[in-house]
């Protein structure tokens, strides 16, 4: 089979006709460990899990054109999330970081006027100056809390894209022997599934997404988590007489709320708040109510710890998806 490379990372032609097996050549690199070409386009087709959604089931040959196509197509998306699931997870330790010292900023300059400052206590104005530095420590760690919390909505937009552009479909066009593939839905009866069909040895199209899926899910819930410490964190840095906290529908920096539409997590002006944190929510965040100290280490606790992403369930797909693959993701 003839492969030609056209421009995008998913823009393939193939030749309609087959040429003879022993020409197989460069397809052999995209064939499952120990079966050929003709071994995995005879392969039982699985139907896909959801049946609201069927699959047609695609001829041998169609399938043994499409599959080099996923299979090259699902490694690039596989190593998006890998790599934007590490910039996630750096974000995250470096908003830890600044959110610690914010909070040790801010509670030592709450301290500083009953403070015991020993020899110190004599020196002029010695609690105004410190309590200055302090402010502008906070305003410093504030500015780059944000920043970190920026970076980690990009690697989740990074994470959902990827997890959106697993599927390969196919175009012909009319009047040319070459099938082009691409990652473009222009055939609404073409699922790129292969109709269900294991891309590799196992795995189907559907159930590598299915996995992509679980995958995002947690860095979903941990962000909204993350946003709402953020939130707390960032309002008690206000001066004060300042205007009431932020509240959750507000944007923390310009373009947020555009990036979350443009994934889908967005609804209209707004990050939606899970339904079942609503009340909590509201109750905990009255207006003028500051965090006590006990709070606080609470906040910096469940940031380090991030509670919704499941490393070792993380690991354990990404395995999965190796081992399937017969690679190493990169």
């Amino acid at each position: 089979m003839s492969v030609f490379f056209v421009g995008g990372p998913l823009d393939y032609l193939f030749l309609a006709q087959p040429l003879p097996q022993n020409s197989l050549g460069p397809e052999k690199s995209f064939t499952p460990l120990g079966k050929t070409m003709e071994d995995c386009a005879a392969t039982p087709v699985r139907r896909p899990a959801d049946p609201s959604s069927p699959s047609p089931t695609p001829s041998p040959l169609s399938l043994r054109q499409w599959r080099p196509a996923a299979q090259r197509n699902l490694r690039n998306q596989w190593s998006r999330l890998l790599a934007a699931k590490t910039r996630w997870l750096d974000a995250a330790a470096s908003g830890r970081s600044h959110a610690a010292t914010l909070v040790n900023a801010y509670l030592s300059r709450s301290y500083m006027p009953g403070m015991d400052l020993g020899v110190l206590k004599d020196m002029p104005r010695i609690r105004d100056r410190a309590s200055a530095k302090l402010t502008h420590k906070e305003v410093q760690c504030r500015e780059m809390l944000l920043s970190a919390y920026k970076e980690m909505v990009c690697a989740m937009s990074d994470l959902v894209k990827a997890s959106h552009a697993m599927r390969c479909f196919s175009k012909v066009s009319s009047g040319s022997p070459l099938v082009r593939f691409t990652d473009r839905q222009d055939d609404l009866n073409d699922l790129g599934d292969g109709g269900g069909a294991p891309v590799y040895r196992w795995i189907s199209m559907l159930e590598f997404e299915n996995l992509a899926k679980e995958l995002v899910e947690m860095f979903v819930s941990e962000l909204r988590l993350k946003r709402l410490i953020v939130l707390d964190l960032l309002s008690i840095n206000l001066k004060e007489g300042a205007d009431p906290s932020l509240e959750w529908s507000d944007e923390l920096y310009d373009g947020e709320f555009n990036e979350f539409q443009r994934i889908g997590l967005g609804s209209g002006d707004s990050f939606p708040l899970p339904e079942n944190w609503k009340a909590d929510v509201l109750q905990a965040r009255r207006p003028g109510h500051t965090p006590s100290h006990e709070v606080l280490q609470v906040y910096l606790t469940s940031w380090l710890a991030n509670v919704n992403i499941k490393t070792s369930r993380i690991d354990e797909i990404f395995e999965l998806v190796e081992e399937e693959m017969q690679i190493k993701l990169r």
